[in-house]
């Protein structure tokens, strides 16, 4: 298990089957699932974007 938020040990990420050909990195906040990534540093970004929305921070997620 991974802890991609220092210092708030709520935040995992661990690998996990989730019902797909390979296992997928499952993000979890409080142990409630937030997101699967299939790729390491994609379930990090997840879990940085999603701590930083829940923090009121204004998140940029694409540019045109």
């Amino acid at each position: 298990m991974y802890r991609p938020i220092k210092k708030d040990p709520r935040w995992t990420i661990s690998r996990e089957w989730t019902g797909q050909e390979k296992p997928q990195f499952v993000v979890r906040f409080c142990d409630d699932w937030i997101g699967q990534r299939a790729f390491f540093d994609s379930a990090v970004m997840l879990a940085v974007g999603e701590n930083a929305r829940r923090n009121a921070a204004l998140v940029v997620e694409g540019m045109e």
